[in-house]
């Protein structure tokens, strides 16, 4: 459970900085024609933050509930709070056996790699039967007991009997060569339950800043478009998800064609008690809480409300107002796609590689707006397609997001000393976006759009862009 500290912050610091933007906004912008989008845009990202932590503390403490009751759930008591703020930030559990002997058995000879870094205390047994079907065996001395190590009573009454950890769980996985991160369903829950908050943050922060300001900034100027027909928003939704899921699949076939990944499975969970089905909804809901929030804060207002902000400036450097208005469109692109790579800077196993293929697809998202007429639809439908197809139904990762199952169970080639090293063509630990085909799978997205939506609403949303500053009175 949160701390009472911990309440009063999630609770509070909304309060007050609803109430700040909402005196600044409407008081310094009630006279002005042209609201100030820096200011817009920063109150944005403030309240995104604070809402967004109050909506994961919030859901934080139920989904901790339904983490125990889970099947093969192993999760730290309440009391023990840095326990469990470590397992949810975690991004692999090395305790968890993967891959398993069985998936071992079915790779060739020369994919089959130590899991282990033997020292002075460990020995890797059958290190060189390259032609083993089963995976390399720990041999282990006898270690003292820690100080820190808990009594066998203090272990049984944390966990039921189907909570205990795994003969696996007591290895040293100091290495993990085949790239993929895993952790367990009751782990995927609560790191899910972080990703829906933060997209209910970005949602009523949204709406917050369009309603309570005396801008006339509306939710539809940051592609929040609610038709009268919500079939055209199930539209949007169903071809940027398709357009998504195909050009991922397009990798994963080139990929499995050109012998980087192996298949080994179908249906299954890291943790063989576990519900495929019940860790499949944590990764639906994992990245469906990422593709709102992303799309909102980066497409929304860094891309839309950006364009605004900037051709606000560029009207008085421009004697044409259709070059200030594409000025601002390249500029805006700029930005964003850079603040897009640079979050995951930090992501598991990202490179310079990863930044400048994520910088590419900012700019077929960012398309995806222009197309779509302002509309985010289309993109949410994408980003979805695009994460849920590649990290949960064909099994690889995406910017190392950890899984806990997957449609189809794959392992990408290890270093080998017999072969080159394929880890710069499907991506490593980051995955495919890290990869060489992804440039492809983004160029091949960007045409699909345009095949689908043409022009016009481009045009029409470019056109509307300069007439929403020039012909203010």
């Amino acid at each position: 459970m949160p701390t009472k500290t911990e309440w009063v912050v999630a609770i509070v610091l909304p309060l007050h900085v609803t109430f700040l933007a909402w005196y600044m906004l409407s008081s310094s912008e009630s006279d002005n024609i042209t609201p100030s989008y820096l200011k817009l845009w920063c109150f944005y990202f403030v309240l995104d933050a604070t809402y967004g932590h109050l909506f994961h503390t919030l859901l934080l403490v139920p989904a901790r509930w339904i983490a125990r009751l889970l099947p093969g759930a192993l999760v730290p008591s309440s009391d023990e709070e840095n326990e469990l703020v470590e397992q949810e930030e975690s991004s692999n559990d090395t305790s968890l056996e993967w891959p398993s002997a069985d998936a071992i058995a079915k790779l060739p000879s020369d994919w089959v790699v130590s899991m282990h870094t033997p020292d002075k205390e460990e020995k890797i047994a059958g290190d060189g039967d390259e032609g083993s079907n089963n995976a390399p065996k720990l041999i282990k001395k006898k270690r003292s007991k820690s100080k820190n190590d808990k009594p066998k009573s203090s272990q049984q009454c944390n966990n039921t009997l189907s909570d205990q950890k795994p003969p696996a769980a007591t290895k040293n996985r100091a290495h993990q060569p085949y790239y993929l991160n895993h952790v367990r369903g009751s782990t995927r829950i609560r790191q899910a339950s972080q990703r829906i908050g933060a997209a209910m943050g970005s949602i009523l922060a949204s709406y917050m800043i369009c309603h309570l300001s005396a801008s006339k900034i509306t939710l539809e100027d940051v592609g929040l478009t609610l038709p009268s027909s919500y079939i055209l928003v199930v539209q949007d939704l169903a071809w940027g998800f398709s357009i998504g899921s195909t050009i991922v699949s397009i990798i994963f076939i080139m990929e499995v064609w050109l012998g980087w990944i192996k298949i080994v499975g179908f249906f299954q969970t890291v943790v063989p008690n576990e519900s495929f089905a019940i860790n499949f909804l944590w990764d639906v809901l994992f990245h469906a809480g990422v593709s709102i929030n992303e799309e909102v804060m980066l497409r929304g207002w860094m891309f839309t409300l950006g364009c605004r902000g900037i051709l606000a400036m560029a009207l008085d450097w421009f004697e044409d107002s259709s070059d200030a208005a594409t000025f601002s469109i390249i500029a805006s692109i700029i930005l964003q796609s850079s603040l897009f790579s640079f979050l995951h800077l930090h992501s598991p196993g990202s490179s310079y590689v990863s930044l400048l293929n994520l910088f590419l697809g900012g700019i077929a998202a960012s398309i995806n707006v222009m197309v779509a007429g302002g509309s985010l639809w289309l993109g949410i439908g994408w980003h979805f397609g695009w994460n849920i197809f590649m990290g949960h139904v064909l099994g690889r990762s995406t910017s190392g997001i950890p899984m806990s199952c997957a449609c189809t169970d794959v392992i990408p080639r290890p270093k080998s000393p017999h072969k080159k090293c394929v880890e710069n063509y499907h991506g490593g630990t980051f995955g495919p976006e890290q990869g060489v085909l992804a440039p492809l799978a983004y160029v091949i997205g960007i045409i699909l759009v345009i095949c689908v939506c043409g022009f016009d609403e481009m045009i029409v949303w470019r056109d509307g862009l300069v007439s929403s500053l020039t012909d203010s009175p």
